[in-house]
C-alpha cells in the first residue's frame, strides 16, 4: 500500500500542494503490458492467414466437385447416346421387313414329305428374238458366192431393202469426188407473185481445218445478190464444226426484168478467237444458169478467189495520183473474158467513166467506140481534179456499155466496178485505190471483176 501524502497546513489554515512522486509499484508493470501487445498482433496475423487458407480449400473443394459432375454428366449423357441409338420414342418405328428365304415353305405331300425341288423329263421349249444381222454379200442382198448358206440363213429376220445400194443424191457428199476447198449445198426459187427470190443455204462440207493440226473451225456464209455488195444476208455461225449444216433461208426482192441479169454469191468465212474473219471460199451462180421455178438442191465447188470465174468479164485500170497538182490520173487500158456480149457486126462496145462525190456524180467521160469482142482494148487516159481535202469522199464507177447502130439503137449498161475509198468500196477495189493513194506520182494496174449492171 502506499502512503498518500497530504500536504501541510499553513497559517492561514490551508493546505500546500506538496509533489507527487510515482510508486514503485507502477513501474513494474509497464514490460508485462508491452508483451501482451505482440502477442495479440501475431494472432491477429494467423487469424487471417488462417482465413486465406480456408477460404483457398473451399475453392479448391468447389472446383473438385464440378469437376466430378461435369465428369459424371458426361458419363451419364454418353452412356445414354450408346443406350438410344434407335428412333425416339414419339416416332413410330419403322417397319421391318420380312426376311425372304431361300427356300419357300411348300406344306408336306401325301407321304408327309416336304419337296422344295421339282425334276421334269426335258427342258421347256422356248424360242429367242431373231438377230437383226446383215448377211455377209454384195447390194440389193445378193449373197456373195463364198457366204451363200450364211446369208441364206438369216433370210427370214433381215430385210434386204434396208440394205440396197442407193444412188448418190446431190445432198450425199460421200457419193462425190473429194474438194479442196469445200462443197456448198443451196437451193433457189422465185415467186412471180410477190416478186421474191427465196435462197435456201442447206449445208457446207469438206471444209480445210485450221493450222497444221487440222482443227475445227466457227464458219459463217455470206449471201450477196450482185451487183448490189453492200446489202447481204448473213447465215448464223456454227461453232467447231468442218461439215456445219444451217438450213436457212433469205429472201430478196426482185423485178421479173432483173432476175436473168442478177448472180448469187456466197461467200464463206471463218471466224477465230480473235473474232478475226478469214475468207474460205466464194461461189457466184448466175441465176440465168439455173432454173427458178424448181427450186431444186444443187451443189458447187467453193473457190479460193472469187474473180476465178468471173462471169461477165474484167476489166484493166490503172490509177496515178498527183499530189502536187491535185489531180488523178485514170487510163482505161482492155477488157476481157466478155462471154455474155453479143458479138455483132452493129454492136459497139465503150467505157463510160464517172467521178462521184458522195452519191453525186460530178464529171461523167467516156473511151472511144471499139467493136464488139471478148477482148476489147482501149489504151485511154483521163485526169480529174481532186483536192486533198475530198480525195476520201470520192470514188470512181467504171462502166462498160453496149451499144447498135440502128435507128432505135440505145445504150446498155454490160457490166461495171467502183474503185475508191472504204466508204464505196470493198475487196481489190478498195486495195487498188489504198495503193494509190501510198504510192503518189506513180500508176498502179490491177483487173478487176465486172458486175451486173442494175436497170432502172
Amino acid at each position: 500500500m502506499g502512503v498518500l501524502n497530504i500536504g501541510a497546513t499553513d497559517k492561514g489554515g490551508g493546505t500546500t500542494p506538496q509533489p507527487s512522486t510515482p510508486e514503485p509499484g507502477l513501474h513494474a508493470e509497464i514490460p508485462w503490458y508491452k508483451d501482451n501487445q505482440v502477442l495479440v498482433t501475431i494472432g491477429c496475423v494467423a487469424g487471417i492467414i488462417s482465413f486465406f487458407v480456408f477460404i483457398v480449400f473451399v475453392l479448391m473443394v468447389c472446383r473438385s466437385w464440378k469437376k466430378r459432375r461435369k465428369r459424371k454428366s458426361e458419363w451419364d449423357e454418353s452412356n445414354y447416346i450408346l443406350e438410344s441409338k434407335s428412333a425416339p420414342i414419339s416416332r413410330n418405328p419403322s417397319p421391318r421387313p420380312v426376311k425372304r428365304k431361300s427356300c419357300p415353305d411348300v406344306s408336306p405331300d401325301v407321304r408327309g414329305i416336304v419337296v422344295r425341288s421339282l425334276t421334269i423329263d426335258k427342258v421347256p421349249e422356248f424360242s429367242l428374238p431373231p438377230e437383226r444381222i446383215q448377211p455377209r454379200g454384195g447390194y440389193e442382198g445378193i449373197p456373195s458366192p463364198t457366204n451363200q448358206h450364211t446369208a441364206h440363213s438369216f433370210v427370214g429376220h433381215v430385210q434386204p431393202d434396208l440394205y440396197k445400194y442407193s444412188h448418190c443424191s446431190d445432198e450425199d457428199s460421200l457419193c462425190l469426188a473429194p474438194s479442196e476447198y469445200g462443197r456448198l449445198w443451196f437451193s433457189v426459187l422465185y415467186d412471180v407473185a410477190v416478186e421474191q427470190i427465196h435462197v435456201t443455204l442447206v449445208k457446207v462440207r469438206e471444209l480445210p481445218g485450221r493450222g497444221r493440226d487440222n482443227s475445227y473451225r466457227d464458219p459463217f456464209v455470206k449471201i450477196f445478190l450482185l451487183p448490189e455488195e453492200r446489202s447481204c444476208r448473213v447465215s448464223k455461225v456454227r461453232r467447231k464444226t468442218l461439215s456445219p449444216v444451217y438450213n436457212e433461208t433469205f429472201t430478196f426482192q426482185v423485178s421479173p426484168d432483173n432476175l436473168k441479169n442478177r448472180v448469187l454469191r456466197f461467200s464463206v468465212y471463218d471466224v477465230d478467237k480473235r473474232r478475226v474473219r478469214h475468207s474460205m471460199g466464194h461461189i457466184l451462180v448466175p441465176l440465168q444458169d439455173i432454173d427458178l421455178t424448181k427450186g431444186d438442191v444443187m451443189y458447187r465447188d467453193l473457190e479460193p478467189n472469187s474473180q476465178v470465174h468471173s462471169v461477165m468479164g474484167e476489166i484493166n485500170i490503172g490509177l496515178c495520183y498527183m499530189p502536187s497538182i491535185e489531180k488523178i490520173k485514170v487510163v482505161i487500158i482492155k477488157a476481157r473474158n466478155l462471154r455474155q456480149i453479143e458479138i455483132d457486126q452493129n454492136r459497139h462496145v465503150f467505157v463510160r467513166l464517172q467521178m462521184l462525190h458522195g452519191h453525186k456524180v460530178c464529171k461523167t467521160k467516156n473511151t472511144m467506140h471499139q467493136k464488139a469482142s471478148t477482148e476489147p482494148t482501149f489504151n485511154e487516159s483521163f485526169s480529174f481534179s481532186m483536192s486533198g481535202r475530198i480525195v476520201d469522199t470520192c470514188s470512181f464507177e467504171i462502166s462498160l456499155i453496149t451499144s447498135t447502130k440502128t435507128p432505135f439503137s440505145h445504150d446498155e449498161i454490160y457490166g461495171k466496178t467502183v474503185i475508191g475509198s472504204f466508204m464505196f468500196a470493198r475487196g481489190d477495189e478498195l486495195l487498188h485505190w489504198q495503193e494509190m493513194m501510198n504510192q503518189p506520182r506513180s500508176s498502179v494496174v490491177k483487173w478487176h471483176q465486172l458486175s451486173v449492171a442494175t436497170h432502172h
